[in-house]
């Protein structure tokens, strides 16, 4: 489960979730604190129940709290922040003196240059799709400031991506 369906889970069950900047997730009914845990674990034993605001909680939301967590806690860490995808594009004169908007959707890379190919115009479907880090990996071939200008994200940007 990924960490925005998890908050959206929480949110429909009457919870809200704060994310700390080290990583930490809170999980509140109202202003009580009932669970703490890193977002980064990946056992259930490290989730932390508060006991002192447990009466706040009827067994039932506090079993549906626990199951949720746990589902949470057991998704493998790359399931739960999958790395953000990018496609490349340029606006060019290919197919006459109008620009297009063309997506790279094959590369040669030699020992000092990188080699874009572009598909048909506004053609996103065959695009190449890259990591982050393939692209930071691409910048000791190309600009960096003009890989980043052909960027864009992939994806429906409400899918926890």
């Amino acid at each position: 489960m990924k960490i925005n369906e998890f908050k959206n889970k929480l949110s429909r069950c009457g919870f809200s979730v704060d994310e700390s900047a080290d990583g930490l997730l809170t999980i509140y009914l109202g202003k009580y604190p009932l669970l703490t845990f890193n977002q980064g674990s990946n056992m259930f034993s490290t989730v932390k129940l508060n006991l002192n605001t447990v009466p706040v909680i009827d067994i039932y939301g506090l079993f549906n709290l626990l199951e949720i967590t746990k589902e949470y806690v057991d998704t493998p860490i790359k399931e739960r922040f999958p790395e953000k995808k990018y496609v490349l594009s340029a606006m060019r004169c290919a197919e006459g003196p109008v620009p297009v908007k063309q997506y790279v959707d094959a590369m040669n890379i030699s020992t000092n240059n990188v080699e874009f190919h572009f598909g048909f115009a506004n053609e996103k479907a065959n695009a190449m799709e890259f990591t982050q880090k393939e692209l930071d990996d691409l910048s000791d071939f190309f600009p960096k400031d003009a890989i980043d200008a052909m960027k864009e994200p992939v994806g429906d940007e409400n899918n926890g991506n």
